[in-house]
């Protein structure tokens, strides 16, 4: 026998000589080191759901801050156990807010739900910090905006009505008192000729953490023709029936309104003031003096006269 025989025959001998005695050693082996890792002291971190108990609408009570949707909580224990574990073993972290005044909680590990043999080394946030305010209704006016012009020579009449005139916004208090207004959604009133338009237009959201008693109201806008006003300046002022009657003053301004066609038909020349002394009751067989109202019609056109009274001597 070679020598290379005689190594490779001694190899042979070790691997397969007495081999069921080899692989129990073996067996005992990885049992005795599983059992002396698994038993090692390990941790790790879970996320636990956070579940909240709200206080009932009855309360009126409004919570202003942020709860965490989930809390971070670390755990020690053997190893065997955490990895055999998982977030939803642990339940959820329920929060009691039913009063509406807690400010402060503490994260405790009696309000975590944990296998025995394990322990809580620390939970995050270790504590949640709360806000809240009362919750109350205040009338709002709702504010309708504009947008588009109307045909030409047309023009929007006064403003824009609203039905309703004001909403309820029911919220924090914090954000109602300072809400001026509830916004609509703007009226397009591009192309309209003379009439009277109603349209639906939903409201703007409200401000987070609050609600409005509607979600829509009806705009009204009156479309009418354009308006034109002129002025006359020192027309004199007639005295009908008294042809040596003087006035103070002797003269007024005249203001027209109305359409452009309207208005700009009117000549100064056939604009003349008067005023009455006989319609007005006065004794006119005898020198005096009054004031009266100056007269001044014009179809189809709003006449202004300044002054409108004057002192008329006879």
């Amino acid at each position: 026998m070679t020598a290379k025989d005689g190594l490779r025959e001694n190899i042979r001998a070790a691997l397969l000589d007495n081999i069921g005695l080899k692989i129990l050693s073996l067996l005992c082996a990885l049992g005795i080191y599983a059992f002396i890792h698994g038993a090692e002291n390990a941790q790790r971190t879970f996320s636990v759901s956070v579940v909240s108990i709200m206080p009932p609408e009855s309360a009126n009570r409004q919570l202003m801050t942020q709860i965490p949707n989930e809390v971070k909580v670390t755990l020690r224990g053997s190893r065997t156990q955490l990895d055999d574990l998982r977030s939803d073993d642990l339940g959820t972290l329920q929060l009691n807010l039913r009063s509406g005044r807690e400010t402060n909680i503490d994260l405790k590990p009696s309000m975590f739900r944990v296998p025995t043999g394990v322990q809580i080394e620390e939970v995050q946030p270790p504590a949640i910090e709360l806000r809240w305010d009362d919750v109350v209704e205040r009338e709002i006016p709702v504010q309708i905006a504009r947008t588009g012009e109307p045909a030409p020579t047309f023009a929007v009449k006064g403003v824009i009505g609203s039905e309703p005139k004001v909403v309820r916004a029911r919220g924090a208090r914090s954000i109602v008192d300072v809400m001026q207004y509830a916004r609509a959604a703007p009226f397009d009133v591009t192309g309209l000729t003379e009439g009277v338009y109603r349209r639906p237009l939903p409201l703007d959201k409200p401000p987070k953490l609050v609600n409005y008693d509607v979600e829509s109201v009806i705009a009204t806008v009156e479309i009418a023709r354009e308006l034109a006003k002129k002025e006359f300046a020192n027309l004199r002022v007639e005295v009908v029936g008294l042809p040596r009657a003087v006035t103070t003053p002797p003269t007024v301004k005249v203001r027209l309104v109305g359409s452009n066609e309207d208005v700009n038909a009117v000549s100064p020349e056939s604009l003349v003031p008067r005023v009455e002394p006989k319609s007005s009751g006065a004794d006119l067989s005898k020198p005096g003096s009054a004031y009266l109202d100056v007269l001044l019609e014009v179809p189809h056109v709003k006449v202004v006269v300044d002054p409108p009274k004057v002192l008329v001597k006879w």
